[in-house]
C-alpha cells in the first residue's frame, strides 16, 4: 500500500524522501548553468507548462501528516514566473505544512514583501517559509552561470529578504571543485549577515568525458556512481566530491557563527527547532 502510495506521487513528479516532498514540474529552466543536471533526468524539460500541474496539487493536498516540508525548485527556476509562483505559494499555504524555495534570481523588496505576506500566514498555522539563494562561486559565475544575474545581485536579494524577517538560507551548491578556498572563504564573507545557515552538496555529471571537466584533475577527488536518493527513480549519475574541500567549507562555515546543513531539509528542521518565526 505505502509503494503504491509513493508510486502514484512518483509518477506525477513529486519525491517522497523522509519527512519531506520534492517538487519536479518539467519546466525548463532559462538559465542553462553548466553544471545543472536537469537535461540528463530521465523526463523531458518543456516550455509552457504549469510549475505544478492540477493532478500535483491534488496530490500534494493528500500528503500525510508526517510529510512536514513540500520543496519547490527542484528541477528549474521557480520564480521564472512571479505571478504563477505566488499563486501556488499562495495556494500551498493552506496545506499546512513548511514550504522550501530555492533561486538563482534577483527579487525586489515589493516583491520580498508578498513573500514575506505568505510566510506571515503560515507563522499562524506554526509553520514557516524557508528563503534560499543559490551562490557556488563568485569569480568564475560567468563560466558556470552565463545567464544568471550576479552574484553581488542574489547577495542583495539574500539581503533584503533577511532584513525582511523571512528565513533566509545560502545553497553552496554544486560545491564545484575548482573554486578555490579563498572564494568561498568569500563567499562566507559577504553573505554571512544576512542567512542563518548554509547547505551544500555535491557535483553530479551524468557522464565523465562532460566539456566542463576538462579543466578539473579528477584523479584526486571521490567520485561514486549512484541513484541519489531524491531524484525521481531511474537517474544514475556520477556524484562528485573533494573531502578536502567539504571539510574546509565547514570549518570556515562554523568560524563565522553559521551551522552548516548537509540540505535544505535539515536546514528547515533546524529552524523549526530552534529559531523564533
Amino acid at each position: 500500500m505505502q509503494n503504491n502510495f509513493m508510486g502514484n506521487f512518483e509518477e506525477e513528479g513529486l519525491k517522497i524522501n523522509k519527512e519531506r516532498v520534492l517538487t519536479y514540474s518539467q519546466l525548463s529552466c532559462p538559465f542553462d548553468c553548466a553544471y545543472c543536471f536537469v537535461e540528463d533526468l530521465n523526463f523531458n524539460q518543456q516550455e509552457g507548462v504549469s510549475y505544478l500541474s492540477d493532478k500535483q496539487f491534488e496530490l500534494l493536498g493528500q500528503l500525510p501528516e508526517n510529510i512536514k516540508l513540500v520543496m519547490l525548485g527542484c528541477d528549474t527556476e521557480f520564480f521564472q514566473s512571479k505571478d504563477e509562483s505566488l499563486d501556488i505559494l499562495n495556494k500551498l499555504s493552506k496545506l499546512n505544512k513548511d514550504i522550501s524555495v530555492v533561486t538563482k534570481m534577483y527579487l525586489g523588496k515589493d516583491f520580498l514583501g508578498e513573500l514575506k505576506e505568505i510566510d506571515s500566514e503560515l507563522n499562524k498555522n506554526g509553520h514557516f517559509f524557508a528563503f534560499s539563494e543559490t551562490i557556488p562561486c563568485l569569480e568564475s559565475s560567468q563560466i558556470w552561470e552565463p545567464k544568471v544575474v550576479s552574484p553581488a545581485k542574489r547577495i542583495e536579494t539574500i539581503k533584503n529578504a533577511y532584513e525582511s524577517r523571512i528565513k533566509t538560507l545560502i545553497a553552496i551548491r554544486p560545491l564545484l571543485p575548482n573554486v578555490s578556498k579563498e572564494e568561498l572563504k568569500e563567499i562566507i564573507l559577504l553573505t554571512k549577515d544576512y542567512c542563518l545557515g548554509y547547505y551544500s552538496g555535491p557535483l553530479y555529471m551524468k557522464n565523465l568525458e562532460h566539456p566542463v571537466l576538462r579543466n578539473i584533475d579528477l584523479t584526486n577527488l571521490n567520485i561514486e556512481e549512484i541513484q541519489p536518493h531524491w531524484m525521481p527513480e531511474g537517474n544514475i549519475f556520477y556524484k562528485i566530491e573533494d573531502k578536502d574541500q567539504s571539510t574546509f567549507l565547514k570549518e570556515i562555515v562554523e568560524s563565522s557563527g553559521k551551522k552548516l546543513f548537509e540540505g535544505a531539509a535539515e536546514a528547515v528542521k533546524y529552524i523549526k527547532e530552534y529559531e523564533k518565526y
